[in-house]
């Protein structure tokens, strides 16, 4: 079903938000194909400058194909005192979903941003406030302005955590198992969370799928549920780690009902013990699972 004719996907079940060079048609297309829930067009460094005035042509194109594919449609603008607003104003006509600003490290920055957005939507007929703005925090000085940078606009309601240009900013040394990256992540999850936006977690850089595995697997005990992808082939297991399968909820059903015995039996005999921290994992992933069957039956 069309974009046009449905729901927009919910913020919530945005699992894979793939970046995706302006330019690049097979490239752009590859991220529908391969089941992204976002596709980013990106003209800041995916972009050369040269390339921007026809990039964002293509673009325009592009969020009328993600519209047709029920995938959320999304560009990544340059820095409004560079060609962010060239971008914007080129890029506005073909009714982004959403709209990324770089290295945002103050709520001005954001505010900027919101202003521009509305006299474009004014412009074109849009509807006010339906484009959403997602800030990228790429230094030491955005993540501890996180805070007031998500409450600077209603139109924020998600946040991307960057990895390569934090990491240089912290002047950090990268590593496959990310691990000087864990405190940036913790830290933005927790203002995220605090201001109620979803936070979407780095993006795994390193191509390996089984490297991409484990760094899921933190990310989900963290409490992350989206993540920023890069390449094709890591889109399905982004998807699949944030998706409660057939299995987890089978699962979770049966220990469920296993605590609720428990409550009602003499604790002396339990053999196997369930704690509260486990039941209530299961009861959030059901949950979780609910939101996605009213979407999927609502594409329908």
């Amino acid at each position: 079903m069309s974009m046009e004719n449905s729901l927009r996907r919910p913020l919530s079940l945005r699992r894979s938000w793939m970046f995706v060079p302006g330019m690049d048609e097979n490239k752009q297309r590859a991220a529908i194909a391969a089941g992204a829930d976002v596709v980013v067009a990106d003209l800041e460094e995916f972009t050369l400058m040269g390339d921007r005035p026809e990039a964002r042509r293509r673009i325009v194109d592009l969020l009328q194909e993600c519209r047709e594919s029920a995938v959320v449609g999304a560009v990544r603008i340059n820095k409004l005192d560079e060609d962010g607003r060239v971008d914007l104003a080129q890029i506005m006509p073909g009714k982004p979903h959403v709209v990324f600003l770089p290295h945002v490290e103050t709520p001005e920055h954001i505010l900027a941003l919101d202003m521009e957005i509305s006299r474009l939507e004014t412009l074109h007929g849009l509807a006010p406030g339906a484009t959403e703005i997602v800030p990228t925090i790429e230094s030491a000085a955005g993540l501890l302005s996180l805070g007031s940078i998500l409450r600077a606009s209603s139109r924020v309601n998600a946040c991307l955590l960057a990895a390569e240009d934090l990491a240089a900013n912290l002047g950090s040394e990268r590593g496959v198992d990310g691990i000087e990256l864990q405190y940036a992540r913790s830290r933005f999850l927790l203002e995220c969370v605090a201001a109620g936006c979803v936070a979407i977690d780095c993006p795994f850089t390193f191509r390996a799928s089984g490297a991409l595995r484990l760094d899921l697997t933190v990310a989900r005990r963290l409490g992350f549920k989206a993540k920023c992808v890069v390449f094709p082939e890591h889109v399905a297991v982004v998807n699949r780690s944030f998706t409660p399968s057939d299995l987890d909820v089978q699962e979770a059903h049966q220990l469920i009902a296993a605590y609720e015995a428990q409550s009602r039996a003499d604790v002396d005999n339990i053999e196997s013990w369930i704690d509260a921290p486990c039941c209530n994992n299961a009861r959030r992933l059901l949950a979780r699972h609910s939101e996605f069957l009213k979407f999927n039956d609502a594409l329908r």
